[in-house]
């Protein structure tokens, strides 16, 4: 009786390499353009500001469907990355489920661009006294960071010394992971006290799109986007491609 293969000895034997690169490209370029598309395509009147307090007012703009397209998509592969075991699967699992609630768990605002779908919602569901957008929101980040400082780095089962690529990933991941946790300080920090002189500052907006452009960077390095260990996959597919037109 032939014996089923996990996905880790697959990818191992290189018959999961390809798949599992891209999915974690597909995560982290995912994250990269989040809020790069949402900023670039919003539609806005004269007088409007340029850019939302915070990635999650996007929701009350032209753009609102988009950002829950966006996350939504984002949290189905999050959910589809199994990961090497259960707690790094419990993870990314959380993940997805979180950015999927932050999506369909928008925060309380008092206007809403002329341009958008959505009405203002001034009350929204609480948890504890707490947006449950926010909670989503954090456990989302918190969850991605520790993927990044605890799951990332370590060599796989096979590997005694990390290969020089492999060094350098790792130092992406750790600054990475470092970068999402001290963004969720700072929005903390922020919310705590509330500076009068940063009120015309996108300050929210800043350090979320900070946190989830690290999230994305260590997925992308995660994929071997940089740094691979052999043969990087656009020069790969560059060459196949030639090869198939011969």
């Amino acid at each position: 009786m032939q014996i089923k293969k996990s996905d880790k000895q697959k990818e191992e034997e290189n018959e999961l390499v390809l798949s599992y690169l891209t999915m974690r490209n597909l995560i982290g370029f995912s994250g990269i353009l989040l809020p790069l598309i949402l900023v670039l395509t919003t539609r806005g009147e004269i007088g409007e500001k340029l850019v939302e307090p915070s990635i999650s007012d996007y929701y009350y703009t032209s753009n609102g469907d988009v950002l829950v397209v966006l996350l939504s998509v984002l949290g189905v592969f999050l959910f589809t990355y199994n990961g090497y075991n259960i707690v790094e699967k419990g993870l990314t699992t959380l993940a997805a489920f979180c950015g999927i609630g932050v999506a369909f768990s928008p925060t309380a605002t008092t206007t809403a661009r002329s341009s958008s779908i959505h009405i203002a919602q001034e009350t929204v569901p609480m948890v504890f006294g707490i947006e449950r957008h926010f909670i989503f929101a954090g456990l989302f980040f918190i969850s991605l960071a520790i993927i990044s400082l605890v799951y990332f780095p370590k060599l796989k089962d096979n590997e005694k010394v990390a290969t020089p690529q492999k060094k350098k990933r790792n130092v992406i991941y750790i600054i990475c992971g470092w970068v999402i946790i001290g963004a969720i300080v700072l929005l903390g920090v922020y919310f705590t006290l509330k500076p009068s002189f940063l009120k015309n500052v996108p300050v929210v907006f800043i350090l979320e799109t900070i946190a989830i452009e690290a999230f994305g960077l260590s997925w992308i390095t995660k994929g071997q986007t940089l740094w691979p260990d052999y043969e990087h996959y656009l020069k790969k597919g560059y060459h196949d491609l030639k090869a198939a037109l011969k």
